[in-house]
């Protein structure tokens, strides 16, 4: 008897640390950038409340709706170029045997584990003009002047630059994924297949694909959150302050972090903040409803 009530009073004590844990992190955090996103302050000398006022000028704000932008192209081109080039290498290591699928996995796993700054400050030298690797190849193989290729500096490429990083970054952690699904599908689909004469592509395209679609649809949403809430590979590859070239790579974390730290202008950096958990919460639900279905081989 003892024991047990011993036991219950130390299953109130974690669950009570746990509870004011929640609402030191998560609840008082949210509810206070709520407050703020309301008012007119720079947590220092000014603490006026304007209502809607934030949120009207940032219907208004030309920097947000480009921002927004930026964000939505990083979606639509990492999340699906990284699907395609991690379900092809999947593909591969799945024909593979032995030590070599284990090599093959690790290789691809390694940039997963390592340090997003430390990838970003690695890849933002590979795409210096003058002495990155990429410049040096494109200058060898076209004979192209290297301070002609401003990867970074350049409006048009410096997005596609950073989501080329982002989608090798994590390239291993996608193809575990799939491979994973892969080896839980039933070789007798795949038997019956080859029997009827279908070629491997064949196969690939009309059968692993679509048997698939969980893991699809779960590395399709985990992504897609990520290139909402993109903040580390923007502000360590374009310089300071982040977010250029005039504002091409320029995303709504970025411009959150800016108008709030650089500008002092806590509310409305409160106020972007509200507009990106409104995104990800629809993300979420939408990801929800998705693993409602029911898949059966």
């Amino acid at each position: 008897m003892v024991k047990r009530k011993s036991l219950n009073t130390y299953i109130i004590f974690v669950a009570s640390l746990v509870l004011v844990y929640y609402v030191l992190v998560c609840v008082w955090p949210f509810t206070f950038n709520l407050y703020l996103s309301f008012r007119k302050t720079d947590l220092l000398t000014e603490n006026k409340f304007i209502g809607l006022g934030n949120f009207r000028f940032l219907w208004k704000d030309p920097v947000f709706w480009r921002s927004l932008r930026n964000n939505i192209f990083y979606l639509a081109v990492m999340v699906p170029l990284g699907i395609v080039t991690s379900l092809f290498a999947a593909a591969l290591i799945y024909r593979t045997t032995g030590a070599m699928r284990k090599i093959y996995t690790a290789l691809y796993f390694a940039p997963v584990v390592t340090s997003m700054v430390a990838a970003a400050l690695i890849w933002q030298l590979l795409y210096h003009p003058k002495i990155g690797l990429f410049a040096q190849i494109l200058s060898s193989l076209f004979r192209i002047d290297p301070n002609n290729l401003t990867f970074l500096q350049n409006p048009a490429t410096a997005l596609l630059c950073i989501i080329f990083m982002d989608v090798w970054k994590d390239s291993g952690l996608r193809t575990v994924i799939f491979l994973a699904g892969m080896d839980e599908m039933p070789d007798s689909i795949f038997e019956s297949a080859k029997i009827e004469g279908a070629s491997e592509w064949r196969q690939f395209f009309t059968l692993t694909v679509p048997l698939l679609r969980p893991q699809l649809i779960f590395v399709g949403a985990i992504y897609s959150i990520n290139a909402i809430r993109l903040f580390v590979p923007v502000y360590m590859m374009t310089g300071n302050p982040p977010g250029g070239p005039a504002n091409s790579t320029k995303v709504l974390a970025i411009q959150m972090y800016q108008e709030a730290f650089y500008g002092l202008r806590f509310g409305y950096g409160a106020t972007i903040s509200m507009i990106i958990f409104a995104i990800l919460v629809g993300l979420v639900v939408l990801e929800l409803r998705s693993f409602e279905q029911r898949w059966e081989y």
